[in-house]
């Protein structure tokens, strides 16, 4: 199903037990986000709606991501089956099949692709000329954050000459009731937006959604092939057209369904210390100069609701959504890099830190070759350490996968070290900011045209007709008391 907006899918997690309201007041300093993380810690994830914010009106919620059911439903699918759909968007018309009722199916699956523009809010929106967000109930999440931080906005820019919308989440440090730090890296399509304002010297509209239906925010953090925008994407996998409205005093749409929306500016000419924040490498990511973004107006509905999120190690919300990208997104992968049979982005690596790879060996350096096809596809890009196996190691199986690192390796030969690469801006073990190293590790068994002149050990494994002979025996003996 796609949710109307924010509270729509709110309102379904109460319809299915999934769902805390807290009553009792709570602070927006540590207190709040540390709710959410002992929850999902804790193994259950609900939705958590804070009703009575210390010293605020507008309540909060958290938790939106944080199971693999709730992605499931606002996806609408499991994200492997959507992956295949959007696969097969491609694929040829088959024997069988007439190349009109192709055409229709991709007309079908293609008919969300262009936004439904608007000129008006609805009547249900206000505008406030009177700028404050000392109003909304920001949050500090870590005890050395620079300060409270915005951490899930859909920024939208567009490209000054195409127009083309971005909708990108980076997370924004609160200065003032009036500004706050846009901290969006340098490989991002908001950064790249900036630059070409910069180059032509010209102020940058852009527009900051907070609270928008659950899967705009999902789209944001999607890693995007062009010219695919998240607004096409997101129609892609609802099989509807987003409605989006003209911003009041900035020059491109946003989202009709939003609950709050900052309208405003940067100003290439303007910069400032942003950070420290806690991120989701499990470090303070450290200070840096970000642009200024100054709010001029600001569109709410009539009462809103805020969301936010808590990033830190391992069990919070990112990792439900980096999976769900993980598995959306690999039959698009394997479409680039066909030899691919699965791969896991580790979440304990933080996403770009490691990824290990299966492949079907075929030729000899046939993993060197899918290192380096990894490195140049998308996002993918930013993966320190690629670990190549064979299709017999389960790559979702922490031990099988250590195993085969380390039996199946010879260091000297098997381990390549590649200097001078990008890095992502979050790798603090870089000597230099965006700009670093990476390790390719070969963990495939060696062939002898690979210069492997030594006999290969067969792996253990059971006859086939012992283990099926076994498993009709357990089945009996396991009803046993």
């Amino acid at each position: 199903m796609t949710y109307d907006d924010l509270q729509d899918f709110i309102s379904d997690r109460k319809k299915k037990n999934d769902f805390i309201q807290i009553d009792d007041e709570v602070s927006t300093e540590l207190e709040l986000t540390w709710i959410l993380s002992e929850e999902e810690r804790a193994g259950k994830g609900r939705t958590i709606l804070f009703d009575n914010v210390k010293g605020y009106d507008i309540p909060v919620v958290g938790n939106i991501f944080s199971t693999q059911e709730k992605m499931n439903s606002i996806l609408g699918d499991k994200p492997e089956n959507i992956g295949n759909a959007m696969r097969n968007l491609i694929r040829p018309p088959k024997e069988s099949e007439s190349l009109i009722g192709r055409g229709m199916e991709m007309l079908k699956e293609l008919g969300g692709l262009r936004p439904k523009l608007h000129d008006r809010l609805p009547s249900s929106y206000s505008v406030i000329d009177s700028v404050d967000l000392d109003r909304y109930p920001i949050c500090t999440t870590w005890p050395d954050d620079a300060g409270p931080f915005i951490t899930l906005p859909v920024v939208i820019t567009s490209d000054p000459e195409t127009g083309r919308k971005n909708a990108g989440m980076y997370r924004m440090q609160k200065y003032d009731s009036e500004t706050m730090g846009m901290h969006w890296q340098i490989h991002k399509d908001g950064a790249k937006h900036f630059d070409e304002y910069k180059e032509k010297g010209k102020i940058m509209d852009v527009s900051v959604t907070l609270g928008t239906d659950p899967l705009t925010i999902f789209s944001a953090v999607a890693p995007l092939p062009d010219p695919l925008d998240e607004f096409s994407f997101w129609g892609l996998i609802s099989k509807e057209r987003p409605n989006l409205v003209k911003g009041q005093s900035v020059d491109h749409h946003y989202p009709m369904n939003s609950e709050i929306v900052l309208e405003g500016y940067i100003d290439s000419s303007e910069s400032r210390i942003e950070g420290p924040f806690g991120d989701h490498t499990g470090y303070y990511s450290l200070q840096e100069v970000f642009p200024i973004f100054h709010i001029r107006k600001i569109v709410e509905k009539k009462n809103p609701v805020y969301p936010t999120t808590i990033v830190g190690k391992l069990w919070h919300e990112d990792v439900i959504m980096g999976k769900s990208i993980e598995r959306l997104f690999l039959p698009l992968v394997k479409l680039q890099i066909p030899e691919i049979v699965d791969m896991n982005t580790m979440e304990e690596a933080v996403f770009h830190d490691m990824i290990v790879v299966s492949i079907k060996k075929r030729f000899p350096g046939h993993a060197k070759k899918v290192m380096f096809a990894v490195w140049g596809t998308g996002q993918l890009m930013f993966s320190k350490i690629v670990l190549i196996v064979d299709d017999d190691i389960n790559v979702h199986d922490r031990k099988q996968v250590i195993w085969a690192m380390s039996t199946r390796i010879d260091p000297a030969r098997d381990v390549i070290i590649i200097p001078g690469t990008h890095t992502d801006t979050l790798d603090h073990a870089s000597s230099l900011l965006n700009y670093g190293s990476k390790m390719g590790i070969d963990a495939t068994r060696k062939w002898k045209s690979e210069g492997f002149n030594r006999p290969w050990p067969e792996t253990l494994s059971m006859k086939q007709d012992i283990q099926e002979r076994v498993d009709q025996l357990r089945k009996k003996f396991t009803n046993q008391n």
